[in-house]
């Protein structure tokens, strides 16, 4: 599932589906580190799964990841299934 920039769409730019506002966790990646935010308001389509987030909250996301505390840190397990077991 990927997330795109949104002007006020009412319908899927994808297939065409109706969008649902919701909240979501949306995953930054800043290298090979993956970053959660929680309760990101987006509109995702019922018909296909795809994800719109307005640019002013990625612009919000983007000012929490330079100069916000995050709320906590978790260590998250990775797994790789090209080495032997």
């Amino acid at each position: 599932m990927s997330s795109k920039a949104h002007h006020n769409k009412t319908r899927c730019a994808v297939c065409g589906g109706e969008l649902s506002k919701t909240t979501i966790t949306h995953r930054e990646k800043r290298g090979s580190r993956f970053y959660p935010f929680h309760n990101v308001p987006a509109e995702v389509c019922v018909a296909c799964g795809e994800v719109w987030i307005e640019d002013s909250t990625l612009q919000k996301i983007e000012r929490l990841f330079r100069r916000g505390r995050p709320v906590r840190k978790v260590e998250t397990p990775v797994y790789d299934l090209a080495l032997p077991r």
